[in-house]
């Protein structure tokens, strides 16, 4: 007679298998009246419009901008990375970091938000020393873009961005041989590293008493909207709005980035899996921001058509994420493209992106 598995026993499973690099290609099949995030997930790779599924009152179309304003919005990033490795250093010596810079440099950000689809595309690309700090610099970004996304006002979206900083404050209790753990995580240990939250809440509580939304966010990141997550199994909106925005994107940074179980998966990938294994853990609006902002191309990323060309994503159109223009860079041979062969795609029908290309993958 086969053992009956404790619930943390198969939640522990799920976590691991969550992050062992299993390929989730089992998306759910379309049916007529199915939802927004359904039809999404099953035609990522069609080339189909989503102009009458994603309705906005602004068509928005994100240009790629002058080499010295990419520069200077890059270098936003490594000083967000440069602050953020600083913060946590001061904070685990035990004393208490001022925010003051923090709020200075989400409001720069913030008040110059076409920085966002430059940090994006950082985020998304940069390969940095440290995983665990960079981790929370590109939740910042991903925030930020799903705040936008949702119609933050301004105080809203720099009390995220702060948030953002903070969520995971608690993991820097937990040791690190048990956080860069390649094998399966015992019960003891999973259970420690389920605690973060709580210790994160409790640090936030007792450093900044004066920002209570702090603390609440490091707690609650891990709920879920259907009240299947921890550490208090809460639903819908007894769940801060800042913490669901953040436990989305803390999920698209991880799938997005190596990790020591797994390599990382593309935008596109990231997107499937989100949509696929996610639907019913956040709202249907901040997955929708997730979909508009976080774009499956993001500026600047390299892609493959089906007619094998290469080539770099120029122009981002939200109601059409899947249809942006490109810079054909490589031909269907892999031979380098002399002068400027630029392709509409939302009024290309016959071509459509099948595949994101990292820039190391790039024809030599």
């Amino acid at each position: 007679m086969k053992e009956k598995k404790s619930e943390e026993t198969v939640e522990q499973e799920e976590f691991n298998k969550s992050e062992s690099g299993v390929q989730f290609t089992d998306i759910m099949k379309t049916q007529k009246g199915e939802s927004i995030e359904q039809e999404i997930s099953n035609n990522l790779d069609t080339g189909i419009s989503f102009k009458e599924i994603i309705k906005d009152e602004k068509k928005t179309i994100k240009r790629a901008d002058d080499n010295e304003k990419i520069k200077q919005y890059e270098q936003i990033y490594d000083s967000l990375y440069e602050f953020t490795k600083g913060f946590v250093a001061y904070l685990k010596t035990g004393k208490k970091p001022q925010l003051s810079e923090a709020f200075r440099l989400i409001e720069y950000i913030v008040d110059n938000s076409e920085s966002l689809d430059i940090l994006y595309r950082k985020a998304i690309y940069t390969k940095t020393a440290d995983a665990h700090i960079s981790n929370i610099v590109n939740v910042i970004i991903y925030a930020l873009e799903i705040g936008e996304g949702l119609k933050f006002k301004r105080q809203q979206l720099i009390e995220l961005g702060v948030a953002s900083l903070l969520h995971d404050i608690g993991m820097f209790r937990i040791p690190d041989n048990i956080l860069n753990k390649t094998d399966k995580l015992t019960n003891e240990e999973f259970s420690l590293i389920k605690s973060h939250p709580s210790l994160g809440h409790e640090i936030l509580l007792k450093l900044y008493p004066e920002y209570p939304w702090m603390a609440e966010v490091a707690l609650q990141e891990h709920e879920k909207e259907n009240g299947q997550g921890y550490p208090n199994g809460l639903k819908g909106n007894a769940i801060n709005i800042y913490a669901k925005i953040v436990g989305i994107a803390d999920i698209f940074e991880s799938l997005t980035h190596h990790r020591p179980q797994r390599k990382r998966f593309l935008p596109n990938d990231a997107v499937k899996i989100i949509i696929s294994k996610e639907r019913e853990t956040f709202p249907r609006e901040v997955i929708k921001a997730m979909l508009t902002k976080l774009s499956v191309f993001p500026l600047y990323s390299y892609v493959r058509l089906n007619s094998k060309a290469v080539g770099m994503v120029i122009e981002v159109d939200e109601p059409s994420p899947l249809r942006p223009t490109i810079k054909i860079l490589y031909d269907d041979k892999g031979r380098k493209v002399m002068g400027e062969k630029i392709i509409i795609l939302k009024d290309t029908p016959l071509l459509y992106i099948i595949d994101s290309v990292d820039e190391e993958d790039l024809p030599k």
